[in-house]
């Protein structure tokens, strides 16, 4: 496998059994070579697949039954903006922690045959990358969005990306979003209305570094959207730093609920160690709002 997979088995392992399963997205219908009964010939059906021995024996026409292998159509809907040069929690850059988790989608891809895309982008626009099958297919498409996000980037807008999703895919699908923690907004629960209608969709979210409560003599902190440099906890105070922590706890309450009120399953990602567990989180809650 290529470095991508590779970094995506180190922090995710190779066991897929059960994750991102239970919901209703299963699209494709392959015939095995593996038997599986009989039934009544009925006008339509390959007469290939006639047992003349069974018919013989039994005075009506029947045809072999076939084992059906189901297969997937997923799309990632990622973040390559500014947002994703910024760095998460255990000091990773997010773009990393982003494409380790979708190459954990790529791998529980991989096992199943299903068929990947990915739609990536920024506040400017976004790529489309058709969806296929394989491990280079998958490697290619991890590398192209690692590439584009460490370049010439501008502002991140998942609603961009999401919106593209809306207007060029009409079929169902199951979208997997990867992206910074979204702020709340009457347009963003607008896209994800006509999205939830016609797809299903997770998010993962992968969390900020704390933008104050630097020590003292510590480096001070930047926005990478806008470059300005944000003082440490030392330098604006105790009062200052308690109601920034404060403000970013209530913000968390309130973006939980949105994705509740949404139905969007929801999982918040701070370093490459926790993507396993952060996986069977999420695919716990996708099984459930399938019930």
């Amino acid at each position: 496998m290529g470095r991508h997979l590779n970094r995506a088995i180190e922090h995710f392992g190779t066991d897929t059994r059960d994750l991102l399963e239970g919901g209703r997205y299963a699209l494709l219908h392959t015939r095995t070579t593996e038997f599986d009964d009989l039934r009544p010939y009925i006008v339509g059906d390959d007469v290939r697949d006639i047992d003349w021995r069974a018919t013989a024996r039994s005075g009506e026409v029947l045809v072999k039954r076939f084992v059906t292998e189901k297969h997937h159509k997923l799309l990632l809907v990622a973040d390559a903006g500014l947002n994703m040069t910024a760095l998460a929690p255990s000091g990773e850059t997010k773009r990393d922690i982003a494409t380790i988790v979708m190459g954990a989608v790529g791998l529980i891809a991989l096992r199943r045959s299903d068929e990947i895309g990915m739609v990536y982008g920024d506040v400017r626009g976004s790529v489309h990358v058709r969806m296929r099958r394989g491990e280079n297919h998958i490697e290619s498409t991890l590398e192209q969005y690692y590439v584009h996000s460490g370049g010439n980037v501008d502002v991140s807008d998942i609603r961009t990306q999401l919106s593209y999703v809306a207007e060029t895919h009409r079929h169902r699908l199951l979208l997997v979003v990867v992206s910074d923690e979204p702020d709340v907004s009457t347009e963003l629960r607008d896209v994800l209305t006509v999205l939830t209608a016609r797809h299903e969709l997770l998010w993962v979210a992968i969390s900020d570094m704390p933008a104050i409560g630097a020590e003292a003599g510590e480096a001070e902190s930047y926005d990478v959207a806008t470059g300005r440099i944000i003082p440490d906890g030392a330098a604006l105070g105790p009062a200052v730093l308690a109601a920034y922590r404060r403000a970013e706890q209530q913000r968390a309450v309130e973006l939980d609920a949105f994705f509740r009120s949404c139905g969007v399953p929801f999982v918040r990602i701070a370093a490459s160690a926790e993507i396993r567990s952060k996986f069977v989180e999420l695919s716990e809650a996708y099984r459930n709002a399938a019930r």
